[in-house]
């Protein structure tokens, strides 16, 4: 019988207690933000809501006829056709981005449809049976070690470190999240995966321990342990977190919002942390800092997404402890909150890349925040609800549509990578135009 204790890692070294420094710190910057209503910087009228609707809507008819137009006589993914698809997609998607107030711009341009058209070709190469689901899981990973070599003054490039991290994400994480799968099987899998992490070459014993090793054989390859143990320890650090989150769920007794609140933090901050070593290979205090911060909002906006899966299985989070009890309003008002904290703690106005993303992360945050509210208006008072569609450039209505049919006019989520024919990939980079606008 396997236990949780031996599941984790002494093997931190210094990032041990500076994971324990930086879990403190933004936990106290979560508790010292005041959770009363933020003050809307924009309210959208009805007419413009529609207007963007409209916009959105056109930009999906767009993408279905540029699916069903593909003519597959040119080689696969070549990127002259990529780029006229691209530039046809162009004036939609900017038209919709000055709505929504984002200034992408000032980041995002072609080298991260480049970096995202090799990904998910090498996806393919690698694992033709795994689901879109989770290449879509892996790809958000990818987008955000992108940015973090954008924050670091490095090449935005697809590396092996890149790859070989991003797709353990879905492996392990579909597996743990795995309900039918018993807690010693989790344990075994997890137990596994730190020996390799720490550099004890066991070998894999399933078809799902083989693709994790070949992808850690791949991070291994361009970073030695020798000279860069940050990314070993910081990988071992999200092994931890995700070990005590197991530990949480299986607690006789439900642990209250501090202790919820504490693993939330590491678990969110050690993986963006993981991100950024697995980018540069070390990262300076400052830098530890940001990924770190970033991680934490990530992982807390993750969990009131998901706020009810969450309670219907019982998992426990900040939001879905109190799901169903009282009102969420305070929760999501100080989540609204953190990110300018976060952001104002970490990020430099007076250095342009950091100044960029000083007016992106708040921006881009806030709307997921409030499409969240949107998705679960039940989980919130009638006042918080309306307060939140009044400053969202769409209504909750239309979103409420778009997740029903969006799956089935553009992928059905249960096709596999290696069903995708080169319009498929290229669709998929293409999707993700909103994102990297040149």
């Amino acid at each position: 019988m396997i236990d949780f204790a031996s599941c984790l890692s002494d093997q931190l070294g210094p990032l041990g207690p500076r994971v324990k420094v930086l879990s403190q710190s933004y936990a106290q910057i979560w508790r010292d933000i005041p959770s009363h209503p933020p003050n809307p910087e924009r309210l959208y009228p009805t007419s413009e809501k529609k207007a963007c609707e409209r916009e959105i809507s056109a930009l999906i008819s767009r993408l279905t006829a540029e699916k069903k137009n593909f003519l597959p006589s040119r080689p696969e993914g070549e990127p002259g056709h990529l780029e006229e698809l691209a530039a046809s997609l162009r004036p939609f998607l900017k038209r919709i981005i000055d709505r929504l107030d984002l200034r992408i711009e000032l980041i995002y341009d072609s080298r991260f449809i480049e970096a995202t058209r090799r990904f998910l070709q090498a996806v393919r190469n690698f694992d033709p049976e795994i689901g879109i689901a989770s290449v879509y899981q892996a790809l958000r990973n990818v987008w955000i070690m992108n940015t973090l070599q954008f924050y670091l003054g490095q090449e935005v490039a697809p590396t092996d470190a890149i790859f070989g991290y991003s797709m353990i994400y879905p492996y392990l994480d579909n597996f743990l999240d795995d309900l039918k799968r018993t807690e010693s099987e989790k344990l075994a899998l997890v137990l596994r995966l730190k020996g390799w992490l720490e550099g004890v070459d066991k070998n894999p014993a399933t078809p799902l321990e083989e693709k994790l090793r070949v992808l850690i054989g791949m991070i291994e390859r361009q970073f030695s342990r020798a000279r860069f143990p940050g990314v070993y320890q910081s990988m071992l650090a999200i092994s931890n977190a995700q070990v005590r989150s197991l530990l949480q769920q299986r607690k006789t007794n439900p642990p209250d919002s501090s202790e919820i609140l504490d693993i939330s933090l590491e678990k969110g901050g050690t993986s963006v942390l993981a991100d950024g070593y697995l980018a540069a290979g070390s990262l300076e205090p400052d830098q530890q800092d940001f990924c770190f911060g970033l991680g934490t909002f990530l992982q807390l906006a993750d969990d009131l997404q998901d706020t009810a899966v969450d309670h219907r299985r019982g998992d426990i989070t900040l939001f879905s402890r109190a799901a169903g009890k009282s009102p969420l309003d305070d929760l999501v008002y100080r989540l609204w909150r953190y990110v300018p904290a976060v952001v104002d703690r970490t990020l430099d106005a007076g250095r342009p890349r950091e100044r960029a993303l000083r007016e992106l992360i708040p921006r881009s945050c806030a709307l997921m925040t409030m499409e969240s509210v949107g998705k679960h208006p039940a989980f919130f008072s009638r006042t918080c609800a309306r307060g939140f569609q009044k400053t969202f450039p769409v209504r909750f209505s239309y979103l409420k549509k778009m997740r029903r049919t969006l799956p089935e006019m553009l992928l059905t989520g249960r096709e596999k990578i290696r069903d995708l024919d080169s319009l498929s990939v290229a669709f998929m980079t293409l999707s993700t135009r909103a994102f990297t606008l040149d």
